[in-house]
């Protein structure tokens, strides 16, 4: 791998001029961010949820649904598993999701972040399987693979922990980078997301980092009881959740993204369409 290749991505040829230009016209991927908001009524996700076991199957909560739905939307829609990195486009070759947890409920607990694989076609009753063991290695007392590192990397000076990092993003900016050093790190996977509505706070609008390959931000607010106008044109109290979205333009335009957050929808609202793995 290197200069032309990746061990995370292949490089995306053909591209429109336009799309082609924009990384040089927009280096960074907080200068290319748009943002999003979506309110979902989720009354019907939550009966769905409550009668799975009724139906023998495996329990599942809201985070697993918002991760499974996001699994699906990023297979069917393919231009937004992408990531740029020195000013070439590339299509990821893993789907992987890193999201943020913190070690126990308590304000002084620390916060960590782990990163998961997720297979092609994957179903939801297979998320609690790969998502929770993940979960449960964040919050465990053992470091995780990055929090050793960065463990290591503290120990340095200052001058050479920014050497250190000024030769990672060389490297990377050339397809040098190790893939073992991709491998476990959170902020090279295909999106990131905060489930804030865990711990009864509201998503904000989330700012994407400029370290790694992370195109898409995701945060998802608590669910609550909100005025809503009903089919028939009636005011009424329901239960509604709102997610926010950053996304690096440079992957995708507006619009692809606008009609993929319709999918997603579609997919929250109706979770049994996640019941079934992708069929090829």
């Amino acid at each position: 791998m290197g200069i032309l290749e990746r061990s995370d991505g292949t490089r995306v040829r053909g591209l429109p001029l336009l799309r082609g230009f924009l990384p040089f016209v927009m280096p960074g991927r907080n200068e290319s961010a748009v943002f999003f908001e979506q309110k979902l009524r989720v009354e019907g996700t939550l009966t769905y949820l409550s009668t799975r076991l009724e139906r023998g199957l495996p329990k599942v909560s809201f985070f697993h649904v918002v991760l499974a739905a996001v699994a699906r939307v990023l297979e069917e829609r393919p231009k937004l598993h992408r990531f740029v990195v020195g000013r070439r486009t590339y299509a990821r070759r893993h789907l992987e999701m890193s999201f943020a947890v913190k070690k126990s409920m308590a304000d002084e607990a620390v916060m960590t972040t782990v990163k998961v694989r997720f297979p092609a076609g994957v179903a939801l009753s297979d998320i609690p399987g790969l998502v929770d063991r993940a979960i449960a290695e964040g919050r465990g007392q053992s470091m995780t693979t990055s929090e050793r590192e960065m463990s290591v990397v503290g120990l340095l000076p200052r001058f050479l922990v920014r050497f250190v990092m000024w030769a990672q993003r060389v490297l990377d900016y050339w397809g040098l980078l190790p893939a073992a050093m991709i491998r476990n790190d959170p902020l090279y996977a295909s999106v990131f997301l905060a489930n804030l509505g865990s711990i009864g706070v509201d998503a904000p609008f989330h700012h994407l980092y400029e370290y790694g390959t992370v195109p898409i931000f995701v945060a998802i607010g608590r669910i609550h009881d909100e005025p809503v106008v009903t089919r028939e044109g009636m005011l009424a109290v329901g239960r509604v959740v709102t997610l926010r979205y950053t996304f690096d333009e440079r992957i995708a335009d507006g619009y692809y993204c606008a009609r993929s957050l319709e999918r997603f929808q579609r997919y929250i609202e109706e979770p049994e369409l996640l019941e079934q793995p992708l069929s090829d």
